[in-house]
């Protein structure tokens, strides 16, 4: 498995102006991972060149494992879905010109209110807009399990069979899926045959003053948390998962410290998981 830094673990550097995109590289690149997931929320309206952003990535030897596209969370008609549509393409564009294997979409969090079919006729609306674009490229569209109480993976894994498209992939939000109220390891297990990418993230219980993020949780430290990583990553390694982990830190602490805590724990659990591989513990 290969480890990349999401720019979300450092969302507040970059949104004060502290940390440009191609500063987020160097740093991610200063950890020593393999990739990094870049979000097209940060980027657009940043004032940073295309080919800059792919010296910085040649320079440092890191990929891109998956680019986030934005998009409306309900689907939209008319007038609206062709602005959304052009600005979708344009990122479309981005993520082919950085070399990008994965293009993600959805995840995030739906109001307990949202359906289940709400949450299927926006990824339908979404796959019938990109899929076409995606024709004769290399490019896989990814959708990520959303923290919803009434879309979980069975929904998820339902509509990707019956999109049945071998660009059309899933991708696996740990703490979504709990979020969302479901097991896991179940999700994960439900969703094996789909998933190209994966997020570890992490959540804990919101403390009485504090505001939640999502339900009554907010994120913490990669490891520290409610999220059984160690099962999830040995889930991932029967199913023999080779690709990307995306660590994604969404605590309250300061952005740097959690994501080098997050990473560490991270990196703590897959050596665990190797030393299981070539010394498995006697029955």
């Amino acid at each position: 498995m290969k480890v990349a830094i999401s720019m979300r673990s450092v969302q507040e550097p970059l949104l004060r102006g502290d940390m440009r995109i191609t500063d987020f590289i160097k740093y991610a690149a200063s950890l020593a991972v393999e990739g990094v997931e870049l979000d097209d929320a940060y980027l657009s309206g940043a004032g940073v060149d295309n080919g800059e952003i792919q010296g910085i990535l040649k320079e440092t030897g890191l990929q891109v494992s998956c680019y986030d596209i934005c998009h409306q969370m309900e689907p939209l008609q008319g007038k609206a879905q062709e602005e959304e549509l052009e600005r979708i393409q344009a990122e479309l564009l981005v993520a082919k010109s950085l070399g990008v294997r994965y293009v993600k979409a959805v995840g995030g969090a739906f109001d307990s209110g949202v359906t289940a079919r709400q949450v299927e006729d926006l990824i339908g609306q979404l796959v019938e807009m990109v899929l076409p674009a995606l024709q004769g490229t290399n490019l896989t569209l990814v959708i990520e399990n959303p923290a919803s109480v009434n879309f979980d993976s069975r929904h998820l894994a339902q509509l990707l069979a019956e999109i049945d498209n071998p660009q059309v992939k899933a991708g696996f939000n740990m703490a979504n899926a709990f979020v969302a109220g479901e097991d896991p390891e179940a999700a994960l297990e439900r969703l094996k045959d789909q998933i190209v990418h994966v997020r570890a993230v992490d959540v804990r219980w919101a403390d009485c003053d504090e505001e939640p993020q999502s339900g009554s949780y907010v994120g913490c430290v990669v490891g520290l948390g409610l999220v059984p990583l160690e099962r999830l990553f040995k889930v991932l390694r029967t199913q023999e998962y080779e690709g990307w982990i995306s660590l994604e830190f969404t605590g309250l602490e300061d952005a740097y410290f959690g994501t080098e805590a997050s990473l560490k724990n991270l990196r703590q659990c897959l050596v665990a998981l190797q030393s299981e591989v070539f010394h498995p513990s006697e029955s």
